[in-house]
């Protein structure tokens, strides 16, 4: 069920965009806006296990998700810590014997994943750690919850309920609530099109090919006629 709410996602999530073929240069990105941060405190963890988070954030929600390090959390400095991020929002992941697996203060953009509890044998700590990871994104974010069995955003209450976590798809009250807050945060999600809509925004990077190269000459070549202007007529009244 949770594959299926992923593809579902990733589907709306991709609609509207216009897919390049080779007439038109080719599909490329577009820029987008705003970008989350992971921070690593100290955590000691192999950040390879990550990659299958960051991953599954950016292919159904378009959006950028950097890894900084940075000192020991702590939660009277996180507001501020944010700030040095430069980013929209941070996830902290850490290891602090006095705090719960988990913390998080949406209004001021922030989660915390504390590695410690969640257990020194491998094979359950890197699925547990990616699913925490997940759900520290969405919770920094201001997407506490959902509905949906066994999905990223269940209730939680030990260690040992992660492991019925075994998918990192979005359900889609996640996934909505998580485009609501990407407007009040001022995110917007990288949008993707064709190289010809790139040079006529005037954001396409230089051409790498002969069909790129003849299109953006095309889209700043100057005319070669003077530009007729039709003026303006006012019909008068008695």
């Amino acid at each position: 069920m949770m594959k299926a709410l992923f593809l579902a996602c990733a589907a709306a999530a991709a609609c509207g965009l216009r897919a390049g073929g080779e007439e038109d240069g080719g599909t490329v990105k577009l820029a987008g806006k705003g970008r989350i941060a992971i921070v690593d405190c100290g955590s000691g963890i192999d950040w390879k296990a990550a990659e299958p988070v960051l991953e599954a954030f950016d292919k159904t929600f378009r959006v950028e998700v950097v890894r900084q390090s940075g000192g020991a959390f702590s939660v009277e400095t996180a507001a501020a810590s944010v700030a040095k991020t430069e980013s929209n929002a941070a996830v902290f992941v850490g290891r602090r014997d006095d705090y719960p697996m988990a913390l998080a203060c949406s209004e001021q953009r922030w989660a915390f994943v504390n590695v410690g509890p969640l257990g020194t044998d491998g094979r359950n700590f890197e699925p547990r750690f990616r699913a925490m990871l997940m759900r520290g994104i969405y919770r920094a974010i201001g997407s506490d919850a959902s509905q949906a069995a066994n999905s990223t955003m269940s209730p939680v209450h030990s260690p040992s309920d992660l492991d019925a976590i075994t998918d990192l798809g979005v359900a889609m009250d996640t996934y909505m609530a998580v485009c609501q807050s990407f407007d009040a945060l001022g995110i917007v999600p990288v949008e993707y099109g064709t190289y010809q809509d790139a040079c006529e925004m005037g954001i396409a990077a230089p051409p790498t090919n002969d069909v790129q190269r003849a299109i953006w000459d095309k889209v700043h070549q100057l005319p070669t006629e003077p530009i007729k202007i039709k003026p303006e007529t006012k019909k008068v009244s008695d």
